[in-house]
């Protein structure tokens, strides 16, 4: 399910995807009414506000080890800060059989010095979509300053019971503005495999202190570290990167967005993506 290039609102889809999730989330949204934010970027532009960028993830994951670490860059290519923005994983397998539950995916919180869940909902299409909102309306999303960066650590495993084959993943960048949303931002694919493995003790992923915290704003046009590939270097091992696994400008589609997703982030709100233009 390709999220259209166009208008698209999710409302009454997001509450038959999601029936469990979404009256939960409705509750929050309630109990916890987030104020609408300024929009990111110029509405009238073709181009996205935020470039997104995957760093540093391993080729493959063992079925039951210990999670990888890698990282997600949200660049600010505006002249303005862009507030509220929730990144929103997509992860589809080549057999449509990974399911929610076989995914175990955390960004860092460094406001709050603490890795928070990604909840995944699987969509009608075999797509697994997590919006990075920590399980929690007390999360307000990444702030992205003006002409430059912020970097989010990530650690993802899987379970034993994961089936093995390709897997890709997609990042994309949603604003939160009231009980609407605007599609700011996508990554290009990153795709790995998923093996038989064993268990193994726990990588270092993005402890305090260490660099690439979620919400640490980088210089703009710091150079990408590219030594070779093949590592499974965690966030905060600056010597070990991989290279860069995904870069924005693809002409490729998203997975699509699905509405359960959406349906945690805004309680089943109607979310619109505004398209800048019907050709992107």
């Amino acid at each position: 399910m390709s999220l259209p290039r166009a208008l698209v609102a999710v409302g009454a889809a997001a509450l038959a995807l999601a029936p469990a999730a979404a009256p939960a989330a409705a509750e929050k949204a309630a109990a916890h009414p987030v104020a609408e934010q300024p929009p990111c970027g110029d509405p009238g532009s073709a181009a996205f506000p935020i470039s997104s960028r995957l760093n540093g993830g391993p080729e493959a994951y063992g079925r039951g080890g210990a999670p990888h670490g890698w990282r997600l860059e949200l660049r600010n290519d505006t002249g303005a800060d862009c507030q509220a923005v929730h990144p929103v994983a997509v992860l589809a397998d080549r057999s449509r059989t990974l399911r929610p539950g076989d995914i175990h995916l955390d960004f860092y919180d460094r406001g709050a010095e603490r890795w928070r869940p990604v909840r995944f909902e699987r969509t009608d299409e075999a797509e697994n979509v997590g919006v990075f909102d920590g399980s929690s309306p007390d999360f307000p999303g990444f702030a992205v300053p003006a002409r430059r960066s912020v970097t989010v650590d990530l650690r993802l495993a899987f379970a034993a019971g994961a089936p093995e084959g390709p897997v890709t993943a997609n990042v994309t960048a949603v604003q939160r503005r009231g009980n609407d949303g605007d599609w700011v931002g996508e990554s290009d694919d990153y795709t790995f495999a998923i093996e038989e493995g064993t268990p193994e003790p726990a990588e270092e992923t993005g402890r305090k202190g260490a660099a690439g915290h979620a919400g640490d704003a980088m210089d703009p046009g710091a150079p990408d570290r590219v030594p070779a590939r093949g590592g499974d270097a965690s966030p905060s091992a600056e010597e070990a990167s991989p290279p860069a696994l995904a870069d924005t400008g693809s002409s490729h589609h998203l997975f699509g967005i699905g509405a359960a997703a959406l349906a945690l982030l805004l309680g089943g709100a109607a979310l619109m993506f505004a398209a800048r233009r019907s050709g992107r």
